[in-house]
């Protein structure tokens, strides 16, 4: 999906019947994906799965993203599964 995978990710933030996202395996992800899933985050009040396993982006995840993981009321299971060590959060 490229670049587009963005828009998509941010836009499913305000679908209050999205519950279950699955972004597993995604490749050709950039900080601006790691920005939409933060929005997703901060804004959904649905997002009960998030699966980001063998994504790209999990290395690019940084500091809002995790403090968001934790303010939501609604996220119940969130895998970032990944054989890549995220050792800098600072992006």
């Amino acid at each position: 999906m490229g670049k587009s995978v963005n828009s998509v990710i941010y836009n499913l933030a305000f679908s209050p019947k999205i519950r279950h996202i699955d972004l597993s395996d995604i490749a050709g992800t950039d900080k601006d994906t790691a920005e939409a899933l933060f929005k997703l985050l901060n804004i959904s009040g649905s997002i009960e799965t998030l699966i980001l396993a063998n994504s790209s982006v999990v290395t690019l995840l940084g500091e809002d993203f995790y403090k968001s993981v934790g303010q939501s009321k609604t996220l119940k299971y969130l895998n970032l599964d990944s054989g890549v060590a995220v050792a800098n959060a600072n992006h």
